[in-house]
């Protein structure tokens, strides 16, 4: 009786908390906010699909562009987009292991530092910023072009995590707008 009790209060309980909850898909058309405000409803992801990203200077930069570009439409940028994204991207090499004997690096990791801003085209202020950061590790060699090819191939991985950590907060910038 005791145990038949608790479980029903259990369950309940249990009823009462999953019903205060409200979930929503991230991309989904949200009617009370100023992203479907216009004449037509429209979704986080068609708002993403028409976001431009400013030009960079860097080969890190650029693969952090490219990897979002893809990720936020596909690769095809539709015209006529509200938004707009500025990157500032740093990378670093960060040295963290080192053998006892040669003192060579053994292990490394690339640091990318990304600052961002949503700025809307139509009024000219940002309406969003934000900081993301990704750690990506990668073997050192004793040969210098396999060593060579681990960073570049870490800082590859590092620009399609951080291409994705960038989508991700856009979009929740663009969802809360």
């Amino acid at each position: 009786m005791w145990l038949f009790r608790t479980f029903s209060i259990l369950v309940a309980l249990s009823a009462v908390i999953v019903t205060g909850c409200t979930v929503e898909p991230l991309n989904s058309s949200r009617s009370n906010s100023q992203v479907s405000s216009s004449t037509l409803s429209t979704s986080t992801r068609s708002i993403l699909q028409k976001t431009e990203v400013d030009a960079v200077t860097t080969r890190h930069a650029q693969q952090v562009r490219n990897q979002l570009l893809f990720a936020m439409n596909g690769g095809t940028l539709q015209p006529n987009g509200r938004y707009r994204v500025k990157l500032n991207v740093e990378q670093s090499i960060s040295r963290i292991a080192i053998e006892a004997n040669s003192r060579a690096p053994t292990s490394s990791q690339v640091i990318m530092k990304t600052n961002y801003a949503l700025i809307d085209k139509i009024q000219g202020k940002t309406v969003a910023q934000g900081a993301r950061q990704v750690v990506t590790p990668f073997n050192n060699s004793p040969q210098s072009f396999a060593t060579q090819r681990a960073e570049r191939e870490a800082v590859n991985r590092a620009a399609a995590q951080m291409a994705q950590q960038l989508r991700l907060a856009i979009a929740q910038n663009l969802a809360n707008l």
